[in-house]
């Protein structure tokens, strides 16, 4: 294939998508490649671990992601990679900044983060060489874009999914197509426009899975005609924990009076009850029990998600073929890996918001074949406040005093020598679900729900060895209690360690007052005399 078909074939100069009918494989055409390599951070948005192919869950033979697998294949797989806030802005600003929330200063979805002057993940990558350039959602309000290069994003707000608009230098950039195929689109004319003598540092970000998961129609009769297994936590009764925790969450696949339920709201009625449709067409529930409403919703959720995760992995390949054709695929670094978890359907919830496993833990995938062997997979604990760390680590760039994590960069190549967190703080500070906070080791986890009043009302302590699926709370069970005061010290620990004092909690942080717009005084309509 001449250059400018293959260009137009992965989007380049087109809207036109070409989805190649066969999985990478080992460049042929390898340049020589320094000590450091390219590295393309990919992100999806809400993928929940369990629905990508190689981490062998329930739902596996369903999943459709041969490309990402074919990356976990030919390099590492995390089994234990956690976010320390679930949910987007908090997420994507700690790895930005490297930094917990209590320190990035992004709580909740409403928080500026102003980097002028911070050694973000950017501007140390921007100094030490690489060109640098991030497409997609960023999600992350305030002055944050020092030391890009370029970027195409949806600043501070989700984006639509279809035919979005994006932030660039020059302004707005009003796009045509799926967000997923779009933003492949950018990325992939940036990586041809660079300046092909420095190494390059891409932050490629999808919206996909976020909901209201809108997927591409070429996608629409993929599931059609099957059912997709159900979680075996879908009909959690929420017994057995404490009360007041997390069979609050309001993020239900359906409850009884509607709150929260993403039935109503697939049924097409919004908050309020009013008519809106879904984007991907309406759930008729008629003469259905509540049983079989929720089955049903179960299942509409999850196919619509799958499409989403399906789109992505297309996307994904796109980017990887790209990198082969230019002879640079074993000279790059790819990670893939979610801004932080998601329930699809577990313990009957969607969204994330929340510290059990589902929510809190991320898919981590790492190719890089001149240092990583195919085919590891680690239970090491790393958390997303070290992921910067580590593409600076491989960067070869000094590591910034204030950064708050570790490089996993020895893990990844299995250095009897790496860094090995004991545990991992988790904090949930906004709203959904009752503020909480806690400590994950690899046997256990304890969380800690906090009041009103900043005082801590209930907690859960779930052996995770034993009962993965965090059905049953054995705090007061008398057999852990060694454990549970282990974990009080871990936690007390790990809070001195990242300098996190008892203000900074979820439930007595107290957020900055928001700034109210004047409301704009209504014009009054003059008649004209006749």
């Amino acid at each position: 294939m001449k250059r400018r078909e293959f260009l137009r074939s992965v989007g380049i100069g087109s809207a036109s998508l070409l989805i190649p009918p066969t999985i990478f494989a080992l460049s042929k055409n390898k340049k020589p490649g320094g000590a450091r390599p390219n590295i393309l951070y990919i992100m999806a948005d809400d993928h929940d671990a369990n629905f990508v192919g190689s981490y062998k869950s329930w739902i596996k033979e369903y999943v459709d992601t041969p490309t990402i697998d074919k990356l976990a294949a030919e390099g590492a797989r995390l089994t234990n990679c956690f976010c320390t806030n679930s949910l987007c802005a908090p997420s994507r600003a700690t790895i930005i900044s490297g930094k917990y929330s209590h320190k990035s200063g992004v709580y909740t979805l409403r928080e500026d983060m102003n980097t002028s002057g911070w050694n973000t993940l950017p501007v140390v990558m921007k100094n030490a060489g690489y060109q640098t350039a991030a497409v997609g959602k960023w999600h992350v309000h305030g002055d944050n874009m020092h030391g890009l290069d370029y970027y195409s994003l949806t600043r501070t707000s989700q984006g639509r999914y279809i035919n979005p608009s994006m932030s660039t230098p020059d302004g707005k950039r009003n796009e045509e197509g799926h967000s997923s195929d779009v933003y492949t689109n950018i990325s992939l004319e940036w990586l041809e426009k660079r300046d092909k003598t420095k190494p390059f540092f891409l932050m490629h970000h999808f919206k996909a899975a976020h909901g209201p998961w809108q997927y591409a129609p070429r996608y629409e009769k993929l599931y059609a005609d099957i059912d997709i297994p159900e979680p075996p936590t879908l009909h959690d009764d929420y017994s057995n924990r404490f009360e007041g925790g997390i069979g609050i969450k309001k993020s239900k696949i359906f409850s009884t009076d509607g709150s929260g339920s993403l039935s109503t709201r697939m049924q097409g009625l919004n908050k309020k009850g009013e008519v809106a449709d879904w984007p991907t067409g309406n759930l008729d529930v008629s003469g259905m029990s509540d049983s079989e409403i929720k089955k049903a919703t179960y299942q509409k959720y999850v196919k619509d998600y799958l499409r989403c995760v399906k789109g992505i992995d297309d996307n994904v390949l796109r980017l990887i073929e790209y990198l082969e054709h230019e002879g640079i695929l074993d000279d790059t670094l790819i990670i893939y890996t979610s801004d932080q978890g998601m329930y699809v359907g577990e313990h009957g919830f969607y969204d994330k918001r929340l510290g059990l496993d589902e929510g809190m833990r991320m898919p981590f995938i790492a190719r890089y074949p001149k240092e990583i062997q195919a085919g590891i997979v680690l239970d090491d604990i790393v958390n997303n406040v070290d992921f910067p760390e580590t593409m600076i680590d491989y960067a070869g760039a000094e590591i910034p005093a204030d950064m708050q994590g570790f490089s996993f960069r020895k893990n990844l190549r299995e250095d009897p020598k790496a860094h090995q967190r004991s545990a991992t703080f988790y904090a949930f500070y906004s709203s959904g679900t009752p503020r909480h906070y806690g400590i994950r080791t690899k046997q256990h986890k304890l969380l800690k729900y906090m009041g009103k009043d900043g005082s801590v009302i209930g907690q859960d302590l779930f052996d995770m060895v034993n009962d993965p699926n965090e059905l049953r709370s054995v705090l007061n069970d008398k057999s852990y209690s060694k454990i549970l005061t282990e974990l009080e010290q871990q936690l007390a620990e790990e809070m001195k360690a990242i300098d996190l004092t008892e203000k900074d909690l979820p439930g007595r942080w107290k957020a900055p007052a928001r700034k109210v717009k004047p409301k704009k005084k209504k014009k009054k309509n003059k008649q004209k005399k006749s």
